[in-house]
């Protein structure tokens, strides 16, 4: 007897646990939508399931009642106050008289409430509701209000008559159905306005078996895990959508630097005799043919399949080290013959990696966690601004703003002051770049390199050609004009021709490249303007001198009698 109720219990507890995964962790929604966050509500068969999303503190979230009657309402919802019916701002779907299925908001001010379509306090929006297998779903963005990611929340089902909601009941499960959620940390709390017991027992499952999922920034990838706590593993699926059969994907962890150099890395790729292959490989630098071999720390379970042309990579990954944060690394290109090839070096490549937190979910990347990517950035703009948009405006003041007498000698000055602080900025901006290619290696843009040493050589030139400066009325002092004229305008070419490499490099949205070209078009459309009236004005003095006698300017309105023409 004793043996028949051990059996019985394990079986028992066995049903439960395949209950919990099957009704939270492993549920398919009919839209085919990926919740990162999932908790299985203490009481009434309910489930919530989200996606937080920091940048613009939204949560998409799907409220689940399972074994609802086609005559019973739910209704799920946040009480900014406290953990109450009454002031809560709610979601409520039922079945109206015409059969349909509809959902609607409803601020519920008081337990008499008959839940009247009302807005809510805070936005609400793509809010609808199914039923499928007589479980009824609520969809809807939430705009979480003012910053907060903690609140009460309520759920609750009841009858209805006529295609309206009746009250409902005033049972045990009816009145604990209230607690608290954080949508960061996915703390729950709940079942009877605290409900200690109850988050104590559910919750060590719940953090145990707690599933994630991230779409990460870029090249159509996924990542879905399980964390164990208890033993420091981790069940994860990479997953890679649109691949095509000639095509390797990888995933892997860089227990140093967020850098492909150094990834322990998952391959998946099909074989040459059309079988689907995973191994793991230990990338040593960025001319890798990601030949198999062991990795830092064990990894168990390691498969992958093919399913409807997307790749998903299967492994228990043994966490080293006792931590559960890392730089994480994905990555995709050509096979051949059943071997890996290079992979592009695009926007999309080189912004494949990130970091990942297994305990909280935390993801960051499409650069490099932003740090990369940031330094990227500031390379990017510290450049166009410095030569190729300072060093044509202090050319532009040099050409035409001491034509006019009154700016003389303020344009000189005015003109050093903006080359010399185009160099300097220059000078940080071509630090920035060596600092990227070192932390690349193996990565390199030859012309936009050689281009930048270049303008970094001539600028430098330029700056140290002021201290041998001829004076204005000194024999070689037209030849040093010759050069200053010649290599200015060489760095300034060079320089805007680099700016546009640059943007190829980054390859940042569109809008980026049509200011710059914007900036462009004005300083062109500014020089072409004062060119001409420049000119009128050098030409009217040329006729006003002859008739004075006082000698001829020259091209730029200044001749031998003015000894600051040149400066």
């Amino acid at each position: 007897m004793g043996k028949f109720l051990s059996i019985l219990f394990c079986i028992l507890i066995s049903n439960s646990i395949l209950t919990l995964a099957q009704d939270c962790s492993t549920y398919r929604f009919s839209s085919n939508a990926i919740f990162a966050t999932c908790v299985s509500l203490p009481v009434q068969n309910s489930h919530l399931h989200w996606n937080y999303h920091q940048t613009n503190g939204t949560v998409d979230m799907a409220y689940r009642h399972t074994g609802v009657s086609a005559s019973t309402w739910v209704a799920w919802g946040l009480n900014l106050g406290r953990p109450a019916m009454a002031g809560t701002q709610a979601l409520v779907a039922l079945q109206a008289s015409n059969g349909s299925e509809q959902a609607y908001t409803s601020s519920i001010t008081g337990y008499d409430t008959r839940m009247q379509q009302s807005a809510l306090s805070f936005e609400v929006r793509n809010l609808r509701t199914e039923r499928v297998s007589g479980d009824v779903v609520i969809y809807a963005t939430l705009v979480l209000p003012s910053g907060r990611t903690s609140f009460n929340q309520v759920w609750q089902s009841g009858p209805v008559s006529n295609g309206a909601p009746g009250q409902h009941a005033l049972n045990s499960e009816n009145r604990n159905s209230l607690g608290t959620v954080d949508f960061v940390t996915g703390a729950l709390a709940g079942g009877g306005g605290g409900g200690n017991v109850l988050h104590r027992r559910n919750g060590s499952q719940l953090l145990e078996h707690k599933p994630f999922a991230a779409t990460l920034p870029v090249q159509n990838s996924h990542l879905h895990w399980n964390y164990h706590q208890t033993n420091g593993t981790v069940d994860m699926a990479y997953r890679h959508t649109g691949v095509s059969a000639s095509t390797w994907v990888a995933w892997g962890l860089n227990l140093g630097r967020p850098a492909m150099a150094g990834t322990q890395a998952l391959v998946a790729l099909q074989a040459s005799n059309g079988s689907e292959q995973a191994y793991t490989s230990s990338i040593t630098g960025y001319d890798t043919r990601m030949q198999q071999s062991a990795l830092s720390f064990e990894v168990r379970n390691l498969r992958t399949e093919r399913v409807s042309g997307d790749v998903v990579i299967y492994a228990t990954l043994v966490l080293p080290s006792g931590r559960t944060s890392f730089n994480q690394v994905w990555q995709s290109g050509p096979v051949s013959n059943g071997a890996p090839g290079q992979h592009a070096l695009n926007s999309e490549n080189r912004n494949s990696l990130g970091t990942v937190d297994f305990v909280t979910g935390a993801l960051a990347g499409g650069g490099g966690g932003g740090n990369v990517l940031h330094r990227r950035n500031t390379h990017g703009v510290l450049n166009a601004v410095s030569w190729g948009i300072l060093m044509p405006m202090g050319a532009m003041i040099a050409r035409y703003v001491k034509v006019f007498k009154v700016a003389n000698p303020a344009w000189f000055y005015m003109h050093i002051a903006c080359q010399v602080t185009a160099y300097g900025v220059g000078v940080a901006g071509w630090g920035t770049g060596l600092k990227l290619g070192s932390d690349s290696e193996g990565i390199k843009y030859t012309t936009h390199r050689n281009i930048g040493i270049t303008l970094f050589a001539l600028g430098t030139l330029q700056v140290f050609a002021l201290l041998l400066r001829p004076k204005p009325d000194h024999k070689y002092r037209i030849y040093w004009n010759v050069y200053h004229a010649a290599v200015g305008y060489t760095v300034i070419s060079l320089g805007i021709t680099n700016v546009f490499k640059g943007l190829d490099i980054l390859d940042p949205e569109k809008k980026w490249k049509h200011a710059y070209i914007g900036v462009l078009i004005s300083l062109a459309a500014i020089a072409a303007i004062l060119e001409a009236f420049t000119w009128f004005v050098v030409l009217k003095r040329k006729k006003e001198d002859k008739h004075t006698g006082n000698g001829a300017y020259g091209a730029n309105g200044y001749g031998n009698g003015h000894s600051r023409s040149d400066a």
